[in-house]
Parts: structure tokens; C-alpha cells; sequence
């Protein structure tokens, strides 16, 4: 298409930088919002990386927004943000905040100050660094009913996670399968049902509007959540969370993952997911509804 034609172009409203296959719908539709919104968008991908690194530093490109979805997992990519930064580019959640925020050993206490609800929690030192617990911590971990929920700190994507443990000594011993990073030992979260769907969702943070979809967190299958469910589901209170989540985080656009339990009290399970899963549902069993994904390829257009 004629926008990755860097010779041809000064400035754009917007990049976004990927490498992860499945992003590829979520680029075709940002590239049909653009049009619509009559955008110049770019979409950076290891086919035309070196030339936008030489149009960044010839000061012949300009990018008002970059949304980054590469450089977390591909080196190659850092020096676009480091290049980007100089040129006053607007980077939506930097890589130092990124990274920051991946922690959620740190998050929790974060988040605990920002008045959030989360599971009551005990941090693990990584199994690298004490291989065997001390008595008072597996003093702590006995306070836990079980079976408890085991996760690494700097986790992602559900590795390293063990749903149901047992005892403090085997949660000792799960450390190992990650052995550079803390653990959270955490009250496993049993949710209320309605409609014979688990209250567990996914919540968007998109630049300051708050979105929120059904997802179960067992089947992984995703569901639009209607003006009725609002009502019933405490949107309002989940919109609250999200909100100090983000002044925590200081993130423009992510995902947690919050739940209504039994006592109908709302917990924020999974903090906050920088790199949102985009797939759309009519390509992935999976995947996000479509008309989502397409919601918030509108708003990184308007945000940009």
C-alpha cells in the first residue's frame, strides 16, 4: 500500500510496530479505520524496519503516535522507540512503564495503595535465590485455604501458573519451573455465575475509556456484554478499578482481568496485560468479537 512507501511520506498519525503474526487482521482493520478517518497510518514490521530506522534518524519520517507490539519480544525493535522518543512522538505505554508494570509482585503492592481489590497474597523470593523457604514464610503460606493459586511474577500468557496447590512445601518447590523470578502465592478466586456464564471478564483500558467483555477464564471464550449486563455486573465499579489501575500503572491501553466472587465483592485477578491479545473471533475459536476489535482500532485511530 502506498503509506509504506517512507520516501513518500513526512508525517503520520499513527505506527504500529509488529512482529507477531496473528496481529495481521488487527493491522488490516487499523488500516481500513484509518482510511475512514482519512489517516496516515504506517505499520512497522521486520519487512520495512531498516528503512523506517534511516527515515527516523535522517529526520525525513514523523510519527505523532507509536504503539510498540514488537520490541518486548524482539530486540530489533528497541532502537524504534529510543529514535521515536527524540522526535517528540507520543509512545503509548513506554518500554521503562512497560516493563515496570510487568512485575506483579510490585503491581500488587501498587494496586493495594490505589484502593484496588486483589487476592490476598504472599510474594515468594525467586527459587534461585532461596531454594528452600524460611519458617516464617511457610508460616504465611499455611494461612492460605487451599488449594491456593501459584504465578510468576513476570509471567505472561498463563507460563509458569499452577491453578491448584496444596501445600506451602509443593509451592516451594513449582518455584523451580521458573527459578529467576518471584512467585505470588494467592486465595484462589471462586466467581458467582449468571446466565450460566462464570463472572469473569476482561477489561479494556483505552486512553481513558473503560470497555469490558465476558470471558471464561476456563474455556478462554470471549462474550460482548450488553447494557443490561451492566447493571448486574458492577460496570460502574469496574470502570472505578480500571481507572486506578491506570493512574497506578500510568499505562494508556491494556487489559486486566476481574472477577465477581460469590459474596459478590469485585477482585482484580491479572493486574495488567500491556500486549493485548487482538485476534478476532471469526478467524480464532478464541479470539476477541469482532466488532470489539474493531472499536479499538477506532480509537487508536482517534487517539492518534
Amino acid at each position: 500500500m502506498p503509506e509504506t512507501v517512507l520516501g513518500a511520506i513526512h508525517e503520520v498519525h499513527l505506527a504500529v510496530v509488529w512482529d507477531w503474526e496473528y496481529d495481521y487482521d488487527f493491522i488490516r482493520i487499523l488500516q481500513r479505520q484509518a482510511q475512514q478517518h482519512d489517516a496516515r497510518f504506517l505499520d512497522i514490521s521486520v519487512y520495512n524496519l531498516d528503512e523506517t530506522l534511516a527515515a527516523l534518524q535522517k529526520k525525513t519520517l514523523k510519527i505523532a503516535v507509536l504503539l510498540d507490539r514488537a520490541s518486548d519480544t524482539n530486540e530489533l525493535f528497541l532502537p524504534l522507540q529510543t529514535l521515536a522518543a527524540q522526535q517528540q512522538t507520543y509512545i503509548i505505554n513506554p518500554f521503562p512503564i512497560s516493563q515496570y508494570t510487568m512485575d506483579k509482585a510490585q503491581m500488587h503492592y501498587e494496586l493495594i495503595r490505589a484502593g484496588v481489590n486483589v487476592p490476598y497474597t504472599i510474594i515468594l523470593p525467586a527459587y534461585n535465590e532461596e531454594r528452600k523457604l524460611d519458617n516464617a514464610l511457610i508460616k504465611e503460606l499455611s494461612k492460605l485455604q487451599v488449594p491456593f493459586v501459584l504465578k510468576p511474577a513476570n509471567g505472561g500468557g498463563g507460563e509458569g501458573v499452577v491453578k491448584s496447590v496444596y501445600s506451602p512445601y509443593d509451592a516451594a518447590a513449582w518455584r523451580e519451573q521458573i527459578s529467576w523470578d518471584k512467585y505470588l502465592a494467592q486465595e484462589k478466586i471462586y466467581p458467582k455465575y449468571l446466565y450460566g456464564w462464570r463472572c469473569w471478564f476482561r477489561a479494556y483500558y483505552l486512553f481513558g475509556d473503560v470497555e469490558v467483555l465476558w470471558w471464561d477464564d476456563e474455556r478462554h471464550l470471549y462474550r460482548l456484554l450488553s447494557s443490561a449486563d451492566k447493571a448486574r455486573v458492577k460496570f460502574d465499579a469496574m470502570t472505578d478499578t480500571m481507572q486506578r489501575i491506570a493512574k497506578a500503572s500510568k499505562m494508556d491501553f491494556f487489559s486486566s482481568e476481574l472477577a465477581l466472587t460469590t459474596d459478590d465483592k469485585l477482585v482484580a485477578i491479572d493486574y495488567v496485560n500491556d500486549q493485548i491479545d487482538l485476534r478476532i473471533k471469526s478467524r480464532h475459536y478464541d479470539g476477541l468479537p469482532d466488532s470489539f476489535v474493531e472499536k479499538v482500532a477506532e480509537k487508536l485511530i482517534t487517539f492518534a
